[in-house]
């Protein structure tokens, strides 16, 4: 049970983490025209997804991990690897260390959640 605990507490730190994100650095930063988000919404909107779908997660494998949550949050790892991941990628070629910084710390926290929550299965810990 404690890897499960791990495993939700590894995805709510990157839902946390995408809220914080979300909040300080789209929102606060834009304060003064926030038609801004809506000019180029893809960005805010996967962050915004990210996290909804990472404390949802976090919340289910913690209250009530099974192999049905397990499923879902390596579902969620997957795609959480295919758009955080991608940010990474696209960051590599920027001049500023933030945003890279920022995916990489979002992209690992979301695929060690997935990861461990997935190994427990595989361990048996969940039928």
């Amino acid at each position: 049970m404690g890897a499960f605990r791990l495993a939700g507490a590894l995805w709510l730190m990157a839902g946390f983490t995408c809220a914080g994100l979300l909040i300080f650095v789209f929102v606060g930063e834009n304060l003064e025209d926030l038609g801004v988000l809506l000019r180029d919404p893809a960005l805010p909107a996967l962050v915004l997804s990210g996290t909804i779908m990472a404390l949802l997660t976090g919340g289910l494998l913690i209250s009530r991990p099974g192999p049905g949550v397990v499923r879902w949050s390596s579902i969620v790892g997957v795609a959480w690897l295919i758009g955080f991941g991608s940010l990474v990628l696209a960051g590599l070629d920027g001049p500023e260390p933030g945003p890279l910084l920022s995916s990489s710390l979002i992209t690992g926290l979301g695929v060690a959640g997935a990861l461990v929550a997935y190994s427990s299965r595989r361990a048996g810990r969940v039928r």
